[in-house]
């Protein structure tokens, strides 16, 4: 089969790869029909965070089973799913909990790291690819009604669950106003996802003047974060009575985000990180955060967990994701697609690939 190959930075290739296979009695096997490309992948990608090369990218995938283990009870073959990026058993302490992205059976596993991110099953196939194998199936996998397409699914993977844990995170009460970093999907899905616990306000802040247009068309106040540092804080004071947001979001994984966000929530607020950021350490503004009495919350999002709930509000309508949609390719122009992506060009803001 195909699949989209990782050899070093800014060299993604489609190759041919060998064809996935039941290894174990719970394991199912997915055709894949719609992938996406998200933001974390480009930190290797870019060469920010280290990784080892060769293996098949992508933890955003859509498919049709063809093929499950004896130990599979709540799938069947033609069953149309969506595979969540982090493999969980959902029988754990941890997935009991609705803490799925520390399930201790698969050790916090993620889909197209390769061995990198594949926690206690040493190795993950990736969804840019015409098919892959999914461990734990049955609580990784989750059928999709017919009322969500492809397109809409596909978000349901990794960035609209992500986006709703930092919603969840921030505790966003009715007339709060809510300042997310960054207008990449997973910021502009925290916009859909922020808008579901009724705040008076919702500000986007970025410095991409197509992103910030987006963000208003989803109801948010965008706010260019400019050249100056304090250019997003001054506006976020002036639209909250010299206050600051009742809560932010960081959704880029970029450390001067970060630091913005945690000086532009007001005091007794609360800063909630979604973006991934590979470096080991950063350089906390403790005392501020001290005198200021922020709470903090950080963590990979537990999918698993949050799906049920989203294909609920997506199948009513209540939130759409589509609109960020800004290509969908063919497998074999993945490497096309990254590069827009990580260069900004195009008008990109989310690319899928279809195998």
């Amino acid at each position: 089969m195909k699949g989209t190959v990782f050899h070093g930075p800014h060299d993604v290739r489609v190759e041919q790869v060998d064809d996935p296979e039941l290894k174990t009695p719970t394991d199912a096997l997915v055709r894949i029909t719609r992938a996406g490309i998200c933001g974390s992948d480009l930190h290797f990608y870019e060469g920010a965070l280290p990784i080892v090369p060769g293996f098949v990218l992508g933890h955003e995938g859509v498919g049709v089973i063809e093929e499950v283990g004896a130990g599979v009870v709540r799938l069947k073959k033609g069953d149309r799913v969506v595979v969540s990026g982090v493999v969980a058993c959902g029988r754990c302490y941890f997935c009991r909990r609705g803490q799925s992205s520390q399930c201790a059976e698969s050790g916090s596993a993620i889909f197209g790291y390769g061995a990198n991110s594949a926690g206690k099953l040493g190795w993950l196939g990736g969804a840019q690819s015409e098919a892959v194998r999914v461990p734990m199936a049955d609580y990784t996998c989750f059928p999709l009604p017919d009322a969500i397409d492809d397109d809409a699914a596909v978000f349901l993977a990794d960035i609209l669950p992500t986006a709703f844990f930092g919603a969840l995170n921030g505790n966003i009460r009715p007339g709060d106003t809510v300042a997310i970093f960054g207008c990449g999907p997973v910021g502009l899905c925290a916009v859909i996802c922020a808008k579901l616990f009724g705040p008076a306000q919702v500000i986007a802040v970025d410095s991409i003047p197509y992103r910030l247009e987006l963000a208003r068309k989803l109801g948010a106040i965008p706010v260019n974060r400019g050249s100056g540092s304090g250019s997003a804080l001054r506006a976020i004071v002036e639209l909250t009575d010299g206050r600051g947001a009742d809560v932010t979001i960081e959704a880029v994984g970029n450390e001067s985000a970060l630091t913005a966000a945690i000086m532009s929530a007001r005091g007794g607020g609360t800063v909630s990180v979604i973006g991934v950021f590979g470096m080991p350490w950063f350089n906390f503004p403790i005392y501020h955060a001290f005198t200021h009495d922020l709470t903090f919350r950080i963590g990979l999002a537990n999918i698993n967990a949050h799906i049920p709930e989203l294909v609920r509000l997506m199948e009513t309508g209540a939130i759409d994701p589509r609109p960020l949609i800004s290509h969908v390719m063919p497998l074999d122009d993945a490497a096309k697609g990254y590069y827009i992506f990580s260069a900004r060009t195009d008008n990109v803001m989310k690319v899928l690939l279809k195998p």
